[in-house]
């Protein structure tokens, strides 16, 4: 059941980062309390963490590692060891260990402080067994550098990975605390690469719908894709696309239940 009395904070991601000075006119203008923030030299977001919290906002970072069933890597580990399940697993938390290394660096070269929250991405929400043994080899590789886990994904492909964490039978046990959980489960969307239609982008105040009406153990919700913003600033209307709408039970879902205690 929804909690209808606790306070929630709107958020956006966009792939791409808006520029400085749009972030800024953004926060300053809008209800919005955070972004997220994907990782890597392959996104143009690795390079304003510092910029963007000293404006104020929260930050969730966002992680795109191998997806279940379709990792040209993670089918070759299991073709090459078809034959010895231990050592298919092995092969399996290994590789996940070693991206959660790259997780953790590329959290670190943005400026990340440890102690945050790193959410993987996973876009391709298939039930696949071998690619929960590496999501739980990076989740190693993450909080053995001193960072957090999350998990961003479709609530049934959540409902199943907290599942399997809790119940799995195997020699590398779970040893770790459970993922934070951001869902994705629009109540609207416009098609990617359309284009978006002027109803379509929102002013403040912008929609909150809790995440535990989509899932109960969800902390953050992504309902609203591929859309536009839109805000006033100094009488002058501004815009931006495309973005999604999220909310949150914590002001800096990059620092969860600590950041409610404000800095």
């Amino acid at each position: 059941m929804a909690n209808t009395t606790q306070t929630l904070y709107p958020g956006f991601d966009s792939f791409w980062y808006p520029g400085d000075v749009t972030m800024k006119s953004i926060y300053d203008n809008t209800g919005l309390w955070w972004c997220g923030f994907y990782l890597g030299m392959r996104f143009n977001w690795h390079s304003h963490f510092g910029t963007i919290k000293s404006m104020g906002w929260g930050v969730a970072p966002i992680y795109t590692g191998k997806q279940p069933g379709s990792s040209a890597k993670l089918k070759a580990i299991r073709a090459a060891n078809a034959r010895h399940p231990d050592a298919m697993e092995k092969a399996l938390w290994d590789d996940g260990a070693l991206d959660g290394k790259e997780a953790a660096e590329q959290a670190r070269a943005s400026g990340i402080p440890p102690n945050t929250i790193l959410y993987f991405d996973v876009e391709q929400t298939i039930h696949d067994p071998d690619w929960l043994v590496y999501y739980r080899g990076w989740s190693r590789g993450v909080v053995d550098r001193y960072f957090n886990v999350g998990l961003y994904t479709r609530p049934d492909h959540a409902s199943w990975v907290n599942h399997r964490l809790l119940s799995a039978n195997s020699s590398r046990p779970f040893d770790i605390c459970m993922p934070e959980v951001w869902v994705a489960k629009y109540t609207r969307a416009n098609g990617n690469g359309a284009a978006i239609p002027p109803k379509d982008f929102l002013q403040d105040p912008f929609p909150m719908p809790d995440p535990a009406a989509a899932y109960p153990d969800a902390s953050v919700l992504q309902h609203l894709g591929n859309f536009g913003m839109k805000w006033s600033d100094s009488g002058r209307q501004r815009k931006f696309s495309p973005v999604d709408y999220n909310s949150s039970i914590y002001p800096d879902p990059g620092l969860g239940f600590l950041s409610l205690f404000g800095s």
